[in-house]
């Protein structure tokens, strides 16, 4: 019934999209994707399935022989290069240190580029996505594909036919679809370099814990080892240029993002579960394991502490906010983002040199930060005998700090 139902709905959709008789489809292997794509063919379109790497941990030669199969073509697009600039211009901003990692507005972006040059090569008219109405992905991938794309149409078929995902499990197993029906019934799964996010199903209810059987980069921080991880991050210009894994050395920046995320979800760092406030209104549960971006984003956040003034920093934080708002909600081809990037870049000048960290049972514990732009002044700090900081020079200073607001108060209590 449910099948029966869903595609009559699907053939609706050819008198909505005339001319239209190729189409694109981003394309991961996963239930939403799969659905889509089966619902294409069935309304008459002629379906070109593309996967695109964004680092995720996937078996591209299995997710691509099984689009072949149901659909007769496929093509692999690696975006992964441009993904990491953008996770490198997210650490700059301090993107995700309000305790929300969604990177979809970074990741949307990159993937949206490759799927339009991909459907050119193709002779695609159209480009179609398995988002649903209810979050931000189809925001950011259409606003994305209207820069990038503008000649082809966008398809968004989960949220234009409604799509629920029990219809679209019951669907996919009456098509016998070639999809992991036994981890969709669980919960969602969206997965590429800087994260793992998880929604929907196990997620559904933000009062219950999220089973230990869900997390698939990070053990739990009661079985991590009992001996700490020591981490050493470079940063040149606020970009993490190598890092140090217990002595070990590494460089790219897809290999620091990769190989930060082994070791520190080994040691059980990087789990987060958040509610997310959507773009439509609705506040939804996503949990994160994201060990990379944590490592990353303290360290990066501690060598901002010992390099940029208090003005700064208190500016940064508000633009900060402005740009993660911005860039979550769908505007990463804006004029304000480049705006704010002109800012940030150049607050960036000073934040050269390493920060050094544990990792310990989930925890991260800064051991400290080093910098020549540093304006921590050992000598000025110090109040043993070898500093040079008068405290006398503050007695007259003390009289005149907060004048005006004493003088405000009193009034208010007379």
């Amino acid at each position: 019934m449910v099948e029966m139902d869903l595609s009559a709905r699907a053939r609706e959709l050819s008198s909505e999209y005339p001319g239209i008789k190729k189409v694109a489809l981003s394309y991961s292997g996963g239930l939403d994707s799969a659905v889509v794509g089966c619902l294409l063919s069935e309304a008459g379109f002629t379906v070109h399935p593309i996967v695109v790497d964004i680092g995720q941990q996937s078996d591209f030669a299995r997710i691509s022989k099984n689009a072949k199969g149901m659909f007769g073509s496929c093509a692999i697009a690696n975006a992964k290069e441009e993904f990491t600039d953008n996770i490198f211009r997210a650490i700059k901003a301090g993107f995700g240190l309000n305790g929300n990692l969604n990177s979809g507005g970074i990741s949307r972006p990159a993937l949206a580029r490759a799927l339009a040059m991909e459907a050119r090569k193709a002779s695609c008219q159209a480009i179609a996505h398995g988002s649903s109405g209810m979050g931000n992905d189809h925001l950011n991938m259409e606003n994305a594909l209207r820069v990038l794309a503008p000649d082809m149409r966008i398809m968004a078929p989960v949220r234009d036919l409604d799509l629920r995902r029990d219809s679209a499990l019951l669907y996919a197993k009456a098509k016998n679809l070639k999809t992991n029906l036994a981890r969709a019934q669980k919960y969602s799964a969206d997965e590429n370099l800087w994260e793992r996010v998880i929604r929907q199903g196990n997620a559904t209810d933000p009062s219950l814990p999220m089973p230990e059987e869900t997390y698939k980069w990070t053990v739990s921080p009661e079985k991590a080892p009992s001996k700490a991880a020591r981490i050493e991050v470079e940063f040149l210009d606020g970009i993490p240029v190598s890092a140090k894994i217990d002595g070990k050395k590494i460089a790219g920046k897809t290999e620091i993002i990769a190989r930060l995320n082994s070791a520190g979800g080994k040691h059980g760092v990087g789990r987060m579960d958040a509610l997310d406030d959507k773009v439509v209104g609705l506040k939804v549960r996503e949990v994160y394991e994201c060990p990379a971006a944590r490592i990353l984003l303290t360290a990066h956040r501690e060598l901002e502490n010992i390099t940029l003034t208090t003005k700064e920093l208190d500016a940064k934080a508000y633009v900060d906010s402005l740009w993660a708002r911005l860039v979550h909600d769908g505007g990463w081809h804006t004029r304000l983002r480049h705006a704010l990037d002109a800012f940030i870049d150049q607050t960036q000048r000073s934040v050269d040199g390493s920060v050094s960290l544990e990792l310990y049972k989930g925890g991260i514990i800064v051991k400290g930060r080093k910098s020549r732009h540093a304006l921590y002044n050992t000598r000025l700090s110090s109040r043993d005998s070898k500093g040079v900081f008068s405290q006398k020079d503050a007695r007259h200073f003390a009289k005149l700090y907060g004048l005006q607001d004493i003088i405000a108060y009193m009034i208010d209590v007379d």
